[in-house]
């Protein structure tokens, strides 16, 4: 849950939705920001590597298949395909079930897109919320095993716009690696994000823990974890 503790990075992005009438262009995942991958080959080099040898399609799949138990997509076929893009194909007869067909695509691949930033919340080890509501998607996710407060972040998406939220990390640098893993994860499964603003704001210090200055931030702010990912 959200409170006034720990560092806060609300971030603005653009999320550009795939377009239906384009499923079966050859669209790249985006190039990944080497800013970001020398900060975590710095903080942590074990997940750099994990993270180059991914294999997404199973991850892109397992996306799908929530979809699916969510949509109902009668006469439509949705496929990842070999290039690893999302494919939807079917027949219509009259113009009506081909506005039917193209509202279905479109729900589909939006809430698609929006499940893949669940599994990356999954595999960076948090318990994840996915609710939808009028077109907006909302996904709320704490960090796995711990209690209030932990490590949280959200994501609110309405069209292309979008609003990330990261919450209760002890320190600016903690928070800025995780952000760091988050993106690097969503490009490796081909989400792309477009950063527009940042704002980062200080809360109160966490339960019995003093403020510490810039020096011990510096000093005490890195911490060694196991992953434990398959």
């Amino acid at each position: 849950m959200p409170c006034n503790i720990g560092y806060k990075n609300v971030v603005r992005v653009v999320v550009p939705s795939p377009i239906p009438q384009e499923f079966k262009e050859k669209i790249k995942p985006p190039e990944i920001d080497q800013e970001l991958l020398q900060k975590i080959g710095e903080d942590d080099p074990e997940f750099l590597a994990w993270s180059r040898n991914l294999d997404v399609r199973p991850l892109l799949e397992e996306a799908l298949k929530r979809v699916m138990a969510k949509i109902p997509a009668e006469g439509i076929n949705f496929k990842i395909n070999s290039e690893l893009l999302l494919e939807a194909f079917g027949r219509f007869f009259t113009e009506k079930d081909k506005r039917r067909m193209a509202d279905t695509v479109s729900r589909v691949s939006s809430r698609w897109q929006f499940e893949i930033f669940g599994i990356v919340a999954e595999l960076l080890d948090y318990r994840v919320t996915i609710t939808e509501r009028g077109g907006e998607f909302f996904l709320e996710a704490e960090e796995e095993g711990k209690t209030h407060p932990c490590d949280y972040f959200t994501i609110t998406k309405k069209g292309n716009d979008a609003t990330l939220v990261f919450e209760h990390f002890k320190t600016r640098r903690a928070l800025e690696i995780e952000k760091a893993k988050f993106v690097i994860l969503a490009h490796k499964l081909g989400v792309k994000i477009a950063f527009r603003e940042s704002t980062i704001t200080e809360g109160s210090p966490f339960p019995g823990e003093e403020r510490l200055n810039e020096a011990d931030r510096h000093r005490h702010g890195h911490k060694n974890h196991d992953h434990n990912y398959s």
